[in-house]
């Protein structure tokens, strides 16, 4: 691999080919590498803390690993950002607040400090918004700086789409993963709840807070996930879950050609009119592998009740946010907390207790189906930054905890990415990717015919 390719198109495999293989210096390598991702991120926006110093230390140590002749890990040398809401030692962790300005973390989260062992370069921290919540950040959308990237892991989807970094993590309480995904044309892979330790990461809801990967290929986002998966011994939702072997499965070949059913969702008529157009293209070019099917009525009411859950839990989280810096808090997380206030307890409860019937209720799809598709969101990124745009497409599935993956297949107006969102069976996301994949090459070897 030559080291005058662009890193724009580099993967984590293409990092960690050159510069394991010594063809770059990675000291070098990485004081080039940073004056490209600063002139690019002027325009972008993504990164909330991005610190040469920091950046030059890890690959001096880098080097002297390899000059020692060690065995050099899996991500040697893979640059990765991280969401401003999950804890580093060596860059602040803000939550995308001014409440939290400057804040460093006395110990990496689980999912870092795994990375780190890996051999990762951890590459400052990518913009959130305020708290995860919906109030933007400053990022744009590479595709069109006019337009929104996303959120809340605006930061994270934009500094990949834009080729800074090949990877980055994010999270999702309700659509902040693969939303961000779909509107900057990348993958973006939610694994099922509880795989990911969230040790380290802010709570912003306990019940529904579920981290993921943004990255440049299917392969790519199962090598990082299975790396930090696993029980850390503090993240109760994972206790009892090994580690996945998610890499090898994921860019092996089914053993048959996988099946998917496509849903059109009860929010089909507030999908704009060129994206519906898209999915029906796709479903017609892919006659034969796709069947279309309904949705059990129970999907309607499971945004209710995602808000029942997320709202209190959001109030609990912020209360000391709310009772001593109410200033500094934008009005609608004002407004969100105040509803979560009100929530009776009965029905918190009561909903909280729906969340394993509604995983539940989607296992008959896939006794036939390697994963559902559906719209990944309700159109191509919104114009202007004020918004983020609407999580209603991922809603059930994160509040199913069910494994969610966007897919880059489409371009509407303009050249703004739209996604077709894959949802596989819960604990069963390496044959999710795995049939993804396969569904990818598929559309573009029928695209090129």
């Amino acid at each position: 691999m030559s080291a005058e390719r662009s890193v724009q198109s580099f993967g984590a495999g293409d990092y960690r080919e050159l510069l394991a293989s010594g063809q770059a210096d990675v000291v070098e390598f990485y004081d080039r590498h940073l004056a490209s991702a600063k002139a690019a991120d002027e325009q972008v926006r993504a990164f909330a803390s991005l610190d040469d110093r920091v950046i030059r230390l890890q690959a001096e140590h880098l080097k002297a690993q390899r000059a020692r002749g060690d065995s050099l890990p899996a991500l040697y040398g893979v640059p990765i950002a991280v969401k401003d809401i999950i804890d580093t030692i060596d860059f602040p962790t803000a939550y995308g607040s001014p409440i939290h300005e400057g804040r460093y973390a006395v110990a990496d989260a689980t999912v870092v400090r795994r990375l780190r062992d890996a051999g990762a370069v951890i590459y400052g921290k990518t913009v959130t918004t305020e708290f995860a919540t919906f109030h933007p950040g400053p990022t744009r959308n590479p595709h069109d700086l006019a337009h929104t990237p996303g959120g809340s892991s605006s930061g994270s989807a934009a500094a990949v789409a834009a080729g800074i970094v090949p990877v980055a993590l994010g999270s999702q309480t309700n659509g902040s993963v693969v939303r961000p995904a779909s509107f900057c044309g990348v993958y973006g892979f939610k694994p099922s709840a509880g795989v990911l330790p969230r040790t380290g990461s802010f709570e912003q809801s306990p019940s529904l807070d579920q981290l993921g990967v943004f990255a440049r290929s299917i392969e790519g986002l199962a090598l990082v996930a299975e790396i930090m998966a696993g029980d850390d011994g503090h993240d109760a939702a994972t206790r009892g879950i090994p580690p996945r072997r998610m890499h090898d499965i994921a860019r092996s070949e089914p053993p048959l050609d996988p099946k998917f059913c496509f849903v059109r969702t009860p929010w089909w008529d507030r999908i704009d009119e060129e994206a519906r157009l898209a999915c029906e293209e796709f479903l017609e070019a892919m006659d034969g592998s796709v069947s279309v099917v309904e949705l059990p009525s129970i999907v309607e009411q499971a945004v209710q009740w995602h808000r029942q859950v997320h709202e209190p839990e959001l109030a609990f989280a912020l209360q000391r946010e709310y009772r001593h810096h109410p200033d500094k808090l934008s009005d609608k997380l004002r407004e969100q907390i105040e509803r979560g206030i009100a929530v009776p307890v009965v029905d918190y409860l009561a909903a909280r207790e729906r969340m394993p019937h509604v995983s539940c209720a989607f296992d008959e799809f896939f006794e036939h189906f390697d994963a559902i598709l559906t719209p990944a969101t309700l159109g191509a990124a919104p114009k202007g930054l004020a918004s983020t745009g609407n999580p209603i497409m991922q809603t059930v599935w994160t509040f199913a905890g069910l494994p969610s993956l966007n897919l880059p297949l489409f371009r509407l107006s303009g050249g703004l990415p739209f996604g077709i969102q894959a949802v596989g069976r819960l604990h069963d996301d390496a044959r999710m990717l795995r049939a993804c994949r396969w569904l990818v090459n598929e559309v573009n070897k029928r695209s090129a015919s």
